[in-house]
């Protein structure tokens, strides 16, 4: 039988410190019954409020002062790191991470009074549009990119210049998990594609064996917070190569908790070597 484990968070005073109520066994591990393994929706059941109630009594009072709420991320660890991707993979997800009045930055390669003409007439609202002149000549220190960074909700860029910026924005946006997503200012609905960005998550393979990616807030319910994680677990085992074979761990965390488990990949069996050489003399001295 499979190794079984049940972890309750509810019980936990401290959501910092998981306290797992486990009941183990081990028998005959079955490679192809661990191999289809899969989420169990409780765990996210029980994962979600436990990061929400540790966010509002470590953060609640400031958090709400500012109007602002603590991202959720789905933390995933890979077996083995595929290819890197060019440009990040989109994850659709039921409720979207950002509120109707979202603030929308647009990074382009043209001037922005021509992008602005264009974005009009495509009926597309965005907030502000820096033109690559712009971002070069007036985002050049640390200082300026974190204020510009904590300026807007999301960022998008013309894909035609989308591998520029990593360079001209630095580690800001990326630690932020707000670096700009490729969109392709051609589209002939263009509203439409941004609509699709914005109710989106995003991931990137290749750099790395574990990925943070998001996929709630504190300001959605904990039924929108749960539907999300098992949403974006699923569209996530379809990009990864080789599914779910490949996912050593999924865990659910906030910028400051510990991380709590969802899933965890088992060894499929115990391997024992077993010594067939006769023993010679010096291995019985050894003895």
């Amino acid at each position: 039988r499979p190794l079984t484990t049940s972890l309750d968070y509810s019980s936990c005073n401290n959501p910092q410190i998981a306290q797992p109520h486990a009941s183990v066994i081990m028998v005959d591990f079955k490679p192809k019954a661990i191999r289809e393994s899969q989420l169990e929706r409780r765990q996210v059941e029980l994962a979600v409020p436990a990061l929400v109630k540790f966010a509002s009594q470590k953060r609640g009072k400031q958090l709400r002062l500012l109007n602002e709420h603590e991202t959720i991320l789905l933390i995933l660890a890979l077996k083995k790191i595929p290819n890197p991707d060019k440009k990040p993979r989109r994850i659709s997800l039921p409720y979207s991470l950002y509120s109707e009045n979202v603030e929308v930055c647009l990074f382009t390669k043209e001037d922005g009074s021509k992008v602005k003409q264009l974005l009009k007439s495509k009926d597309v609202t965005v907030k502000k549009v820096i033109s690559l002149t712009k971002l070069r000549k007036n985002y050049q220190s640390f200082e300026a990119k974190r204020q510009l960074c904590s300026l807007y909700d999301v960022f998008i860029c013309d894909d035609a210049i989308y591998h520029l910026l990593p360079k001209l924005l630095g580690k800001v946006f990326f630690s932020r998990k707000k670096f700009p997503i490729p969109v392709s200012l051609k589209k002939v609905n263009l509203k439409k594609e941004i609509d699709k960005v914005l109710n989106c998550s995003f991931m990137t393979l290749g750099h790395g064996s574990c990925s943070a990616i998001k996929v709630s807030h504190t300001g959605q319910s904990i039924e929108q917070a749960v539907e999300n994680v098992v949403s974006a677990v699923s569209e996530i085992t379809k990009i990864v190569p080789r599914g779910w074979n490949n996912i050593q761990s999924l865990n659910l965390k906030t910028s400051d908790s510990i991380a709590l488990p969802l899933y965890t990949s088992l060894p499929e069996k115990s391997h024992f070597i077993e010594d067939s050489q006769p023993p010679t003399k010096r291995r019985k001295k050894e003895k």
